[in-house]
């Protein structure tokens, strides 16, 4: 019996492996467009990854220290274009979503609304209204969406011609017995709330941590959308780290949580492998 338990659980953590590999796509400033900065895989070829970016395979560069007379090999960064082919500044239809996905950029120090306007291709009201943004300031690390990205997605069975542009995903999956329940029961509180993931709503943006007082070691947080008691997911892509919450109530109408979309207790940090007072998160939580 235990060995068809652990065989299903291996079977989950694989699935969730794959789901996150398309996470939150970053764009980088690269000359006067924008790119993907991407870390070559095993298995993986400028090929297939023309293949899969819609892109030609010449069109892909290279860091600049880069040493061309050698062989790729994994942990090669390379930077992929994003071109008129793969780029969208309009929302597809329920028809022409399957490749499409949205992507986003990162502020850096010497950007401003005008200069991020300029690269995507629109005015800067469409990059207000895109983001929610009452004004042109920006900070640094606040994450904006630029639009949309052409590119296919790993599950390919549907098509098998589409095989070439992803390989067979092969994962060594290790047990990991402690996180088969996570902190205070909320993993189990979370499956039930959500008909064991069936019935989920997911959110992309930045998370803002606060101190909380208190012996209490669940960790909890605030949420504008959810009632108080939810349990939600939160998962960090930057680190590959999940944490499930308990949420307090509204997030407060303080400049802390400005343009945040949830507010998480800092002893949570550590967990999702966060050094920072704001991080970029994925949440889940139950639809009703």
């Amino acid at each position: 019996m235990m060995r068809y338990l652990f065989a299903f659980l291996f079977s989950i953590v694989g699935m969730n492996a794959i789901a996150q590999d398309m996470d939150s796509l970053f764009a980088v400033r690269r000359g006067n467009k924008w790119a993907i900065k991407y870390e070559i895989k095993q298995w993986e070829s400028t090929r297939m990854l023309a293949q899969r970016y819609y892109v030609s395979e010449r069109e892909i560069e290279y860091e600049p220290d880069f040493d061309k007379s050698k062989k790729v090999v994994p942990g090669t960064i390379i930077y992929i274009p994003v071109t008129a082919e793969n780029y969208s500044l309009s929302k597809p239809s329920a028809l022409d979503t399957k490749d499409m996905h949205e992507l986003y950029y990162r502020v850096g120090p010497k950007d401003d609304i005008g200069l991020i306007s300029t690269y995507a291709g629109v005015t800067k009201s469409t990059m207000r209204t895109w983001n929610n943004l009452h004004g042109n300031t920006l900070l640094i690390d606040q994450v904006l969406f630029i639009g949309w990205l052409k590119m296919i997605a790993r599950d390919t069975t549907d098509n098998p011609t589409r095989a070439t542009a992803y390989p067979p995903l092969v994962k060594a999956v290790i047990a990991d017995t402690s996180k088969l329940h996570i902190l205070g029961g909320l993993d189990t509180v979370y499956n039930r709330q959500t008909n064991n993931g069936l019935n989920v709503l997911t959110e992309k943006g930045t998370a803002v941590f606060f101190e909380k007082g208190g012996k209490n070691s669940a960790y909890v947080a605030f949420h504008n959308t959810t009632p108080r008691g939810t349990i939600m997911k939160v998962f960090n892509p930057g680190t590959n780290k999940t944490i499930y919450v308990k949420i307090l109530g509204p997030v407060p109408d303080t400049k802390l949580y400005a343009n945040s979309i949830i507010g998480i207790c800092d002893a949570a940090k550590e967990a999702l492998g966060i050094t920072d007072n704001k991080a970029w998160v994925e949440l889940s939580y139950p639809a009703n």
